[in-house]
C-alpha cells in the first residue's frame, strides 16, 4: 500500500461523493446540504406535473405554443385573425400531433413534405401511409376536420380559401 492507499482508490471515493452530490469549491468538496454547498447550488425549480388533455390546457400545447413561432402561424393570424397552435397534441389515446391546429374551429393542418420522394421514409412508406390514415381517423372521430397541405401551397390565397371555408 502507498502513502495514499490502495491504486485506484482515489478515484473510487471521488466518484462515491460525486454520486452522492458532493458540491465542489476550489479543491474541497462539501456535502450537499452544507452551508457551502447551498452558497453555491442554484435552487432546483421542481417541476410542473404534465396535463394531458389533447387540448389547448395540455401543457404539452402549451409548451409548443411558447417554443414555434412561424412564418405560416404570423400569416393566417394577420390575415384571418384565426389563433394558430403549432405541434398541437389532439388526443391522449396516441401521441399524435398535428403539425398546426386552430382549436378553436377544431382545424386540423398536416404539411406533408416528400410527397415526390422515392425510397421508403416518412409519409411515403406504407407503414407511414398507414399511420397518417390511422392518425387521420382519429382525429375525424373526435371531431376534427383535417387539411392535407404541400409546403410550397402553405402560405397562399388558395391556402386562406381552405381556411376560411373550414372556419364556418
Amino acid at each position: 500500500m502507498g502513502k495514499w492507499g490502495r491504486p485506484g482508490q482515489g478515484r473510487a471515493i471521488l466518484k462515491d461523493i460525486t454520486d452522492r452530490n458532493f458540491v465542489r469549491i476550489g479543491d474541497f468538496y462539501y456535502p450537499p446540504g452544507s452551508a457551502e454547498a447551498l452558497s453555491v447550488q442554484p435552487l432546483r425549480k421542481r417541476r410542473s406535473k404534465i396535463i394531458r388533455t389533447g387540448w389547448i390546457d395540455d401543457s404539452r400545447n402549451l409548451k409548443n405554443r411558447e417554443k414555434y413561432q412561424d412564418p405560416f402561424i404570423t400569416f393566417v393570424k394577420m390575415e384571418l385573425k384565426l389563433d394558430v397552435w403549432p405541434e398541437f397534441y389532439f388526443s391522449t389515446e396516441r401521441l399524435y400531433r398535428f403539425d398546426y391546429a386552430i382549436p378553436e374551429h377544431k382545424i386540423a393542418i398536416e404539411v406533408n413534405g416528400g410527397v415526390w420522394a422515392k425510397g421508403k421514409s416518412g409519409h411515403s412508406s406504407g407503414t407511414g401511409i398507414l399511420r397518417d390514415y390511422d392518425k387521420s381517423n382519429l382525429a375525424q372521430s373526435l371531431g376534427w376536420r383535417v387539411i392535407i397541405l404541400v409546403p410550397k401551397n402553405l402560405m397562399t390565397d388558395e391556402s386562406l380559401k381552405i381556411l376560411r371555408k373550414y372556419k364556418h
